[in-house]
């Protein structure tokens, strides 16, 4: 007997696996041709303003399941906002310091 036999499972049309490498180059295509992206600016041009300036990555660590929920989480909160009649801009940070690479290589010619 199979378990999903035995419990009341929702019936969708939602596909088992998203797909999407296939999927979302489509996506992106019809969204552009729509300019999407365009007329939600547009439309937000004299609204309040929420802007949420994200800190850099790090350049010495590897990407990891807190930094994907770290993004994630920016990235909900920004929507929530634009949903909710704001003009909501996501400003990405960058490392412009350098400090950790600078480190890195400091190691590298002591050892040397």
């Amino acid at each position: 007997m199979e378990y999903k036999n035995t419990i009341f499972l929702p019936k969708t049309n939602f596909e088992m696996r998203a797909n999407l490498p296939s999927k979302e180059p489509k996506i992106l295509e019809e969204w552009n041709k729509k300019n999407i992206f365009k007329k939600l600016r547009e439309r937000s041009k004299n609204r309040e303003k929420f802007i949420l300036h994200d800190g850099p990555p790090y350049a010495n660590g590897h990407i990891h399941m807190g930094t994907a929920l770290n993004k994630i989480l920016k990235d909900i909160v920004t929507k929530f906002h634009q949903m909710n009649n704001k003009d909501s801009i996501y400003v990405p940070g960058w490392d412009c310091h350098g400090l950790p690479i600078e480190w890195k290589i400091e190691e590298e010619y002591k050892k040397r």
